[in-house]
Formats: C-alpha cells, sequence, structure tokens
C-alpha cells in the first residue's frame, strides 16, 4: 500500500477523503437497511452527486471533476467497504454517462450530463442480451430509421439500473444497415415510465441487494432523431470504449469489499478468546490470516497499476483483465475466509461477513467471467 499511497497526487486523496466522508456520513447508516429492503438507494445515489462522486470522471463544463481514473478507483474502493451495492449502482451510472460525455453533442450534454452528473437522472447501459452476451457484432435489438427518428425492438438483459433509470443507452443494430458499417450503435432513451413498449423485470440476486439488475424488452419504442449517441455505426466503439475501466472498476469494488471483511477478521481474531487465548494466537488462523492479507496487497496493486495505465492514457486489456480476476479470487476468497474465522457467528445475519460474501460472489462473473479474464491474459502473454 505505501507503493500506491505515495503516487497519489494531491487531487487523488482529496476525492478518496470526500468518498470516505460520503460513507461515513451516508452509506454506513444505510448499508443494512438497503440490504433488507431491497430498494435501489435513490436518495444514497442523490447524496453522493452532493459529494461530487458521480462526476469523477466527467467534465466540469458540466459539474463534473474531470479528476482521473485513480481517483474514481479509490473512491468506489472506499465506497464497497460499506456497500457493494452502492458501489456498483455508481459504477453502472458512471459508464453510462461516460459515453454521453465523450460522444455526445453539446445538446445531449446538457440534457443529459448535467442532470446525472447532479443526481437528477440515473443512467444504465443496454448491452447484454440473451443470446448474445455482451457482443456488439452478435446483437439483435434493432433501431429501424423511420419518420424522423427510430423504432427500438429487441430484448435485453443484465442491465445495471435498468428500470430505475432516468437514461438508457440502448445498443442496438439501425435498419437499414449503411453499406459502409455494421450499423450497431447506440440511441438514448427514456425510463421505462416514460414511453410506451418499454418494459422491465427486475432479477433478485443472492447478493448486492439494492443494487438493481434486470431484463428490458422494447416493442416499438419510438425515439427522436436527436436520440442517436455519436454516429451510426459507432457502437461498437462507444459500447466496448471503456471495457478496461470496467473492469478495473469492478476490480476496486472487489478489493473494497475484500478489505472490509479483513479489517473485522484481523480485529475479531485478535479479541475472541478460545482456550485460554486469542484465536490469533493459533497457527491456523495465523496462516489463514497471512493468506489473505498477502492476496488483498496483490489485488490492490494490480488494480491500481491498471488504473494508472488508463490515467496516463496506456490502457491494458492485459493489465485490466488481470486485476478483475484476482481481485475477483480475492474478494471471494477473503470473505470466506473471514466468516471462518468468525466461526458461527460469521454466519449470522446480524453480521455483515454473510453479505460480503454474497456480494463478492457476482464479480466474478459480470463484466465478463473470470474464464474469459484469464483466456484474454493468457493469448495476450503468449501473443495469440
Amino acid at each position: 500500500m505505501a507503493l500506491i499511497e505515495n503516487s497519489l497526487s494531491e487531487e487523488n486523496r482529496e476525492v478518496r477523503d470526500q468518498a470516505a466522508a460520503f460513507v461515513s456520513d451516508v452509506v454506513e447508516p444505510r448499508a443494512e437497511a438497503i440490504e433488507s429492503s431491497n430498494e435501489f438507494p435513490r436518495d444514497v445515489m442523490e447524496a453522493a452527486a452532493e459529494y461530487d462522486l458521480l462526476g469523477i470522471l466527467l467534465p466540469e463544463e458540466y459539474g463534473g471533476l474531470d479528476s482521473d481514473f485513480v481517483s474514481y478507483c479509490l473512491a468506489v474502493e472506499q465506497i464497497a467497504q460499506a456497500s457493494g451495492a452502492v458501489a456498483e449502482s455508481i459504477q453502472g451510472h458512471t459508464f453510462a454517462a461516460l459515453p454521453v460525455a465523450q460522444f455526445g453533442t453539446e445538446a445531449q450534454c446538457e440534457q443529459y450530463l448535467e442532470p446525472m452528473i447532479a443526481g437528477e437522472q440515473i443512467g444504465s447501459m443496454l448491452l447484454t442480451e440473451p443470446g448474445a452476451g455482451s457482443s456488439p457484432t452478435e446483437l439483435e435489438t434493432r433501431a429501424e430509421h423511420r419518420d424522423g427518428g427510430y423504432v427500438l425492438s429487441g430484448e435485453k438483459s443484465f442491465g445495471t439500473n435498468a428500470g430505475v433509470a432516468d437514461v438508457h443507452l440502448v445498443v442496438a443494430r439501425v435498419d437499414p444497415t449503411p453499406e459502409d458499417s455494421h450499423g450497431v450503435s447506440v440511441l438514448l432513451a427514456p425510463s421505462a415510465d416514460d414511453v410506451d413498449g418499454f418494459e422491465f423485470e427486475r432479477r433478485d440476486f443472492m447478493g448486492m441487494r439494492g443494487h438493481v439488475t434486470g431484463d428490458s424488452t422494447m416493442d416499438s419504442v419510438t425515439v427522436g432523431e436527436d436520440a442517436l449517441l455519436g454516429e451510426v455505426g459507432q457502437g461498437f466503439r462507444i459500447a466496448m470504449g471503456t471495457i478496461d475501466m470496467a473492469r478495473t472498476g469492478l476490480a476496486a469494488i472487489g478489493t473494497g469489499i475484500a478489505q472490509a471483511a479483513f479489517d473485522r477478521a484481523a480485529d475479531y481474531a485478535g479479541q475472541r478468546e478460545q482456550g485460554g487465548q486469542a484465536v490469533g494466537n493459533y497457527q491456523a488462523v495465523q496462516v489463514l490470516v497471512a493468506e489473505m492479507d498477502a492476496k488483498l496487497d496483490s489485488a490492490r496493486h494490480l488494480t491500481f497499476n491498471s488504473a494508472a495505465s488508463i490515467a496516463a492514457g496506456e490502457g491494458n486489456t492485459r493489465r485490466s483483465s488481470k486485476a478483475k480476476f484476482v481481485a475477483s479470487h480475492t474478494a471471494e476468497f477473503v470473505t470466506r475466509n473471514a466468516m471462518q474465522i468468525y466461526g458461527g457467528k460469521g454466519y449470522q445475519k446480524d453480521l455483515p461477513l454473510e453479505r460480503y460474501y454474497r456480494d463478492a460472489k457476482i464479480l466474478s462473473i459480470i463484466g465478463g467471467t473470470s474464464e474469459i479474464q484469464k483466456t484474454t491474459v493468457a493469448r495476450e502473454a503468449l501473443g495469440l
């Protein structure tokens, strides 16, 4: 951690401190209520905007901080230590807002980006499909260009913030497809409540409760000509342009969850007595603590190596994939063994250990499974 700390800029530290204040003031008092109710914490998202955490990567002219990706990862790691659900909701929102900032017209930025940074509108990217996964080249969702606008039809799955969002970035294939383009494009659609034919079904998962993920169906959803983000055919570039950032952000979330579990386990091991001495004096527990600590350091260094590369304009898929699968594994390993150190108490609902464990599991699946990440790393390492 010393190496990372010494490399941070004053701005990085300020953003991290702001995130820590947000966690202390807002997230920690609400974390268990979010978990038990499983309701999307819109009030917490609005509060995140007040702490300047919804626009860390976004332009100052629209209310953002225009900070770097290291600042972003520091912030989401802090937030994930209190609530993985809040961190992942912010992640989904951020990576819906970023393409608007990068490809949107001035009018689109004023209409969508400003309120997204201010927490007045929540964003969602709808890319994944039941039969195509997250591959833009295999999408079946269509956007028919007619009557001065577009008519969207298709199905999407596993959309973060889908349904509760006020603006959805829909990745679709435009018909008729231009001869010089595969036609994959991104269109801005409002909330499901505001247009006919746009329906949403939320999925209930074992962890990340309060974080909304679900399936969307579009049956002749009509949007205007000005709904097109960027140009026809730029959809692949827009959708995949932040993939290294998204994977590294998930790694930061995993590191945060692991850190929270480790801190509790280490504290408990030093206090809990068994057989007349603290359980931390037993070698079996010490071995677990040492492995947890080493894996956590490894995950954090890989994560911030990737984040620093992205911040320097040298993003690298091999680095981001390594960070994601190592941090995902670390989160599962540390949360599982933190429960082990607590014994039966760790399995109780009145402690957050079992919540950390359930939240950690999804990280090895979303954003590309750990198996996909390992294949990506191996192929690059082997020059394939």
